[in-house]
C-alpha cells in the first residue's frame, strides 16, 4: 500500500484488495463467502475499488471475476523482480510454463491451451508483464508473447523439468530438448 493511499484505509477493501491480488479471478460469491460480507456490502468494497483504478472484473461463465488493475500492481524502477517476490497464481503459472514451452504463442493460442477464456488470458498476461515475466512481440498481425529469461525462472524450470523425468511424466527426448532451450 502506498502512503496516503486513502483507497486502501478501509480494513475490509484492504483485505479483499490483497485477496484479488494473491488469487486472480476471484468469483463475487467466493469472497461473500470467506468473508461474510453481505452483497451489498461487499459490492460497495468491489465498486470502490474498481472506480479507483486498483481492481477489475469481467465475466466468466456467468459469475463477476475481479483481477487486480496493472496500474495498482508497482515495480519498483530498474530492478527485476525475481519470482521470490512474487507469488504467481496457478493460472498465471500454466500460461507462463505455456509461454516457455512456446514462445511465440498468441493470445488465442493461449485461451485454447489453458481452457480460459481471453478476457481472463488478458488479464493473466497483463500481469505477468507488470511483473517482468514476459514480453509481447509482433509478429505480422499478431501479438505474440514470450517469456524474459531470468536466472531464477530457468532454475524453476530446470528443477520442474527434472522432477517430471524423474516421474516418467516426460520422455528423454522431451526432457533434452527442453533443457537445451532453456540453457
Amino acid at each position: 500500500m502506498a502512503i496516503g493511499d486513502s483507497v486502501l484505509e478501509n480494513k475490509i477493501r484492504r483485505i479483499i484488495f490483497n485477496h484479488i491480488l494473491k488469487y486472480p479471478g476471484v468469483s463475487f460469491n467466493t469472497l461473500k463467502d470467506i468473508y461474510e460480507l453481505n452483497d451489498s456490502s461487499l459490492r460497495y468494497h468491489l465498486y470502490y475499488l474498481e472506480k479507483n483504478n486498483k481492481i477489475s472484473s469481467g465475466l466468466e461463465s456467468g459469475n463477476r471475476c475481479y483481477y487486480p488493475h496493472p496500474a495498482s500492481i508497482t515495480v519498483p524502477p530498474k530492478s527485476k523482480p525475481s519470482l521470490s517476490s512474487h507469488e504467481l497464481s496457478p493460472p498465471q503459472e500454466r500460461i507462463l510454463d505455456i509461454i516457455m514451452h512456446y514462445p511465440g504463442i498468441n493470445q488465442k493460442e493461449l485461451a485454447n491451451r489453458t481452457g480460459m477464456n481471453r478476457f481472463k488470458v488478458n488479464r493473466n498476461l497483463q500481469t505477468l508483464k507488470s511483473m517482468n515475466l514476459i514480453k509481447n512481440t509482433r509478429i505480422h498481425n499478431n501479438v505474440c508473447y514470450e517469456y524474459i529469461p531470468d536466472v531464477e525462472l530457468k532454475y524453476r524450470m530446470m528443477k520442474g523439468l527434472m522432477v517430471k523425468f524423474l516421474k516418467d511424466e516426460i520422455d528423454e527426448q522431451t526432457f533434452l530438448k527442453l533443457k537445451r532451450r532453456l540453457e
